[in-house]
């Protein structure tokens, strides 16, 4: 599921306020893709993760009146936690 980053934000705040803010972060370093990990383990055991990386998006635009496909550079954040695995992305601007 793609979400806007507010979604994104207060699934996090929420999270995090829910096991008391108390985590250590971990961050790789990246690779030669450019993608790292980050991992917010609580003092309860709880985690939320996170993996960026750079994608490219293939995308149909219409300028006027002509319909062309572009690809765009885009970063991605997939992010779940134990509270629930499934992942969600967010894209910004690269």
């Amino acid at each position: 599921m793609t979400v806007n980053y507010n979604t994104y934000n207060e699934e996090k705040k929420a999270f995090f306020n829910k096991h008391h803010n108390d985590f250590r972060c971990d961050t790789s370093s990246m690779d030669e893709y450019g993608r790292y990990w980050k991992t917010y383990t609580f003092e309860d055991g709880a985690q939320w993760c996170e993996a960026m990386s750079p994608e490219y998006v293939s995308q149909e635009v219409e300028v006027k009146m002509c319909k062309m496909n572009i690809e765009v550079k885009m970063f991605r954040t997939e992010f779940w936690n134990t509270d629930d695995a499934s992942s969600k992305y967010y894209y910004e601007k690269f």
